[in-house]
């Protein structure tokens, strides 16, 4: 009988993060968005970019208040969410929207909500929050969405206090996040966003220009191709000096113990990475948790840079539900939405990886069976991360904000001699490959 999961949904801050892999705190919020393929690549490309109001000239039957122009949202945060009344998940919407602006109307968000061509006559027409400004118009010839390239009810849309449409369709599990990040944004570092990434991408080039000038054995590094080696004997593994493993945290006299993980062969996005004298960092996620992915996802990818050669970062896409998290409080329909196959979950996969252009690989494990071998502790923390050896030797695993991850993390990679056994069969093709001998 499987032992079953539930989730401990603790989700880790960015300071708490970068104590633990040591990364940036100045990583902008990237939240989770919606579609795929060539309309999702336009909708990105309308992001950061001055929102056109003119657009709103589009609706019609303005309530709670007169047709908006670009003066009216001058350093305000605007949702604009599109939505029907008829249907309920788009229905939804709106109470998402209302909800978020109770917590932050006070701060400066504004709310407008565009109803579907069809159902305006009967749909429901709340009153603002007290307060607060929530605008409700008809698009009634649904040139407005066509505008937005808003595809199906609902759709949400945030404009920065600088009026940038900075995101695009993001869904709506994201929306409270990314509307608590823009409102607690200024308006001066809204409007120099894009110069001073600009700024920061010109810095990085200049100094990997440096870089490539110093070592011109660094474009060769990166290209290097897979080279054979002697695997180093169980007793260089057994001798190794490993990070002390995790404590466990619920007490008692349980001893933990490095287990030997098994990968999927199948469900690999894009492919499935090289690991022969490498180590690997995984980190468990499910789409419908955002605890479980949100900033871990772009630290995997730095961690991946970082130690391209060294390290294979791999995030599992595992179904939480099936491991025993609550579902009670969720409608039918809403378990059905959430419930996830091996291709609709590697579809997932591809829609976070085409959104976001991570470098790291995902695979799917619905069953959980690569979770449930690395921790049998009945509640986890998230993000949750495991660290193996070359061996597929599991020596760490944890909370990824825990101060021992990144300890763990850099005694792995000085002390595994599958690493060390790779890195001495590559300095010696980069030895022959500056002397032109290439030869075996």
């Amino acid at each position: 009988m499987l032992h079953r999961l539930s989730t401990c949904l603790r989700a880790a801050v960015v300071l708490t993060l970068v104590s633990g892999l040591g990364v940036s705190a100045h990583a902008q919020f990237d939240p989770l968005r919606k579609g795929a393929g060539e309309n999702r690549q336009k909708l990105t490309a309308m992001e950061r970019k001055p929102f056109d109001w003119k657009t709103l000239s589009s609706l019609t039957d303005w309530k709670n208040g007169p047709a908006p122009t670009a003066s009216s949202f001058d350093g305000k945060v605007v949702m604009i969410v599109n939505y029907s009344d008829w249907y309920r998940p788009a229905a939804r919407a709106l109470a998402i929207a209302r909800k978020a602006l109770e917590t932050y109307g006070k701060d400066g968000l504004v709310v407008i909500a565009v109803h579907n061509p069809e159902g305006w006559k009967d749909a429901a027409k709340p009153e603002a929050p007290a307060g607060t400004t929530m605008l409700l118009a008809w698009d009634q010839k649904g040139d407005f969405r066509k505008a937005l390239l808003s595809a199906q009810d609902p759709n949400f849309y945030l404009v920065d206090r600088a009026g940038q449409l900075r995101f695009a369709d993001i869904a709506n599990e994201s929306v409270d996040d990314a509307v608590k990040f823009l409102i607690a944004e200024k308006q001066q570092d809204a409007a120099s966003i894009n110069q001073r990434e600009a700024d920061a991408k010109r810095a990085k080039d200049i100094q990997d220009s440096k870089t490539a000038a110093l070592n011109n054995q660094a474009d060769l590094l990166r290209n290097l191709p897979e080279q054979p080696f002697t695997q180093p004997a169980e007793s260089a593994y057994r001798e190794a000096n490993w990070p002390k493993l995790p404590t466990n945290e619920r007490g008692g006299n349980q001893t933990l113990e490095s287990r030997k993980i098994t990968l999927p062969n199948a469900g690999w996005s894009p492919t499935q990475p090289p690991f022969t004298g490498r180590a690997v960092l995984l980190y468990f996620w499910n789409p419908w948790v955002p605890a479980s992915y949100d900033q871990m996802q772009r630290i995997a990818d730095v961690m991946q840079r970082q130690h391209q050669r060294d390290l294979v970062v791999v995030g599992v896409l595992t179904d939480m539900n099936a491991l025993g998290t609550r579902d009670d409080h969720m409608k039918d329909e809403e378990k059905a939405k959430k419930a996830l196959t091996p291709e609709s979950a590697l579809q997932r996969i591809k829609e976070f990886q085409s959104a976001r252009n991570y470098d790291h690989a995902m695979v799917v494990d619905l069953p959980g069976s690569v979770l449930k071998t690395v921790t049998s502790e009945s509640e986890i923390p998230l993000p949750f991360v495991a660290i193996l050896s070359s061996d597929g030797m599991s020596r760490w695993w944890g909370f990824v904000g825990a101060p021992e991850a990144r300890g763990a993390l850099d005694r792995v990679l000085e002390v595994d001699p599958g690493i060390a056994a790779r890195r001495k069969a590559e300095a010696e093709y980069l030895r022959k490959a500056g002397t032109g001998d290439t030869k075996k």
